[in-house]
């Protein structure tokens, strides 16, 4: 959803999705991402690793979490690092394929393939997904 912190991640969200205690996942999640923290706090960048970037979908964050739905259990995003603009989909299992499916036909082959996708380093997507 772009680091945009709390308020503006949970905006973003709650105009597609709603689920009983989702301001309150979404306020965990922000809390537990680590590019949030940093930004709030504003702390420098590590010296030597830029993560600045050109080009529009040139490098892409993809981060997934648990939330209460009716009908999904996880929700995925993705979000263009030079512009900031994400994409979601709601899944009911969070699988290698489900998602390299959903990426594949709403990002790439809108949006061209990406040089580069990250993992914010949370578990959900590392721990469910060994994507190539």
């Amino acid at each position: 959803m772009g680091h945009r912190g709390e308020d503006e991640t949970y905006r973003r969200i709650k105009a597609r999705f709603w689920s009983e205690g989702m301001k309150k996942s979404v306020k965990k999640w922000v809390q537990s991402c680590l590019s949030c923290q940093k930004r709030s706090q504003n702390l420098q960048r590590e010296q030597g690793k830029s993560t600045e970037t050109s080009t529009i979908f040139e490098r892409v964050g993809m981060d997934a979490f648990h939330i209460k739905s009716g009908r999904w259990k996880y929700m995925v995003v993705a979000r263009d690092d030079f512009s900031g603009w994400p994409e979601t989909v709601g899944l009911v299992k969070l699988t290698a394929k489900a998602v390299s499916e959903w990426f594949t036909s709403e990002w790439i082959c809108r949006y061209g393939s990406p040089k580069e996708v990250t993992v914010d380093g949370g578990q959900s997507l590392e721990k469910n997904c060994k994507m190539q």
